[in-house]
Order: C-alpha cells, then sequence, then structure tokens
C-alpha cells in the first residue's frame, strides 16, 4: 500500500506541480498545433499511467500473489528512473536537472519488498 500511496503522491506532483510549471508552457508557446497535441497527449499518458499503476498496486496489496504484475510494475519504474536519470545526464550533465529518477526507484524498491514478503513469491 506504501508503493500506491507514494505513486499516488508522484501523480499529485504531475497534475499539480507539473502540468502548470511544465505543460502550460508548452501549450501556451508558439510551437505548431501539432508539436503541441502530441506534447500535451504525452503529459496526460504519464499522468495515466501513474493513476493506472496506483490502481495495479492497490490490486497488488489485496491481492499479492501476482508476481508477473509486481515485476511489470517494478520494470515500468526502473525504465522511467532510467529515462530521466539518462536525459538528465545527456542534456544537462548531471544527475539533479531531471532529479525525479531516485523517487521511482524508491517505489520499485517498496514494491520489492511488498513481494518479497509475501510467502508464495519466495516459493519455487
Amino acid at each position: 500500500m506504501a508503493a500506491a500511496m507514494l505513486c499516488l503522491f508522484m501523480m499529485g506532483m504531475q497534475i499539480f506541480v507539473g502540468s502548470p510549471q511544465l505543460n502550460a508552457p508548452v501549450q501556451e508557446s508558439s510551437l505548431p498545433p501539432g508539436i503541441r497535441a502530441v506534447a500535451e497527449v504525452a503529459w496526460h499518458s504519464v499522468t495515466t499511467a501513474y493513476g493506472l499503476m496506483v490502481v495495479a498496486l492497490i490490486y497488488l496489496f489485496i491481492q499479492p500473489n501476482n508476481g508477473a504484475l509486481a515485476k511489470y510494475i517494478v520494470a515500468q519504474l526502473v525504465a522511467l528512473s532510467a529515462l530521466f536519470l539518462i536525459y538528465s545526464v545527456t542534456r544537462f550533465d548531471n544527475v539533479t536537472s531531471l532529479y525525479l529518477w531516485p523517487f521511482f526507484l524508491v517505489i520499485a524498491a517498496t514494491v520489492g519488498m511488498g513481494v518479497r514478503s509475501v510467502p508464495s513469491f519466495n516459493e519455487p
């Protein structure tokens, strides 16, 4: 459940902090409408992914014997972390400009700890 709450927090940050600071300036820019539309779809896709991950994590909390779902969620979080870290390093030459990557790893680790605490996941 902790992983779901952390993911819900990230979703809230995406909506209430990121939207005005990142998405709104792109939408208000003079970029062509097609580029702005794709950027907005991408933005809302991430928000949707957070929401679906919250639902999946709550389901996993209630029905913990779903190793495939847990592995998928961890893989998605590690991939997000890698994207943020790689782009931070390649675009800004540091690991702090796109600073959300450690948060994804914390959520992934929280899911992993939950999986390790369920006996049936650890049996052959």
